[in-house]
This record gives structure tokens, C-alpha cells and sequence, in this order.
């Protein structure tokens, strides 16, 4: 996170950047969302619909095996974009889980997202293309 009146980043560790569609399931209903970054600790969301910080959910996203985060809302924010509203939403991650296995530790979740992350972007990149192809 950035603090404004500083100029300094506070974040742990480094996000990056993706854009890959993301199935999110909250205690109201679930909803097809947009991953926009990620790292270890948690990651960026785009929805319809804006969740209230605290909500508990579980984002999963599918990458040839699925991977299910845990985590906690941190913040919304709503834009105005093209007529529509579209709310970011911060993520921290408790668990990520995939396979039988759960992670907890902030070392394992970055070394599993720094894993993943190039399968991320090339299904991101594919759905990018095939969206842009089809408009």
C-alpha cells in the first residue's frame, strides 16, 4: 500500500500484475471477478458488486489445476468506468490451497505464487486475446 502523504510503499513484498478471470464466493452469493495482481500475501480483484472490508472469501482460480485463496477484504474502491461501476477490491491471503496441500506460511504462499505466476499470465493473456478477437 502506498501512503499518499509519503510517497512510501508500505507493502511486504511486490505485486504483480495479471489479468486473469477469478470465481469469488462470499457469505452473499459468489460472482465472476477480474485478478488484476497478486502476490503472497494477497492480491487485487475487480467486481460488479462492492464487498465490505472484512468480509471473509475464497477467490479460485483455475490453472489447469485450481488454486483456492482464503483471505479477508481489505478495502473497496468503486470507478466509474465506460457507464458502469467496477470495484477494486484488496485481498489479504490466509491460505492458499491446491492439490492437497495448504498453505499458511508468508514464505510457502510467495513461493507458490512466484511459482504459478507465469501459468497465470499466459491464461490471462490468452482470455485478453481471445476477448479482444471477439469484440
Amino acid at each position: 500500500m502506498i501512503d499518499e502523504t509519503k510517497g512510501v510503499d508500505r507493502r511486504k513484498e511486490p505485486r504483480y500484475e495479471i489479468l486473469i478471470e477469478a470465481n469469488v464466493m462470499t457469505p452473499g452469493g459468489s460472482f465472476t471477478a477480474t485478478a488484476k495482481n497478486i502476490s503472497g500475501g494477497g492480491m487485487e480483484i475487480q467486481l460488479p458488486e462492492p464487498i465490505n472490508p472484512n468480509t471473509n472469501l475464497t477467490i479460485s482460480l483455475e490453472l489447469h489445476e485450481e488454486f483456492v485463496f482464503q483471505g479477508t477484504v481489505v478495502w473497496t474502491l468503486g470507478d466509474y468506468i465506460n457507464k458502469g461501476w467496477i470495484y477494486r477490491t484488496g485481498i489479504k491471503t490466509d491460505t492458499i490451497m491446491f492439490k492437497d496441500r495448504t498453505l499458511v506460511g508468508d514464505q510457502e504462499k510467495r513461493e507458490l505464487v512466484q511459482r504459478i505466476l507465469p501459468r497465470i499470465r499466459d491464461l490471462g493473456a490468452d482470455d485478453a486475446l481471445k476477448n479482444k478477437e471477439a469484440a
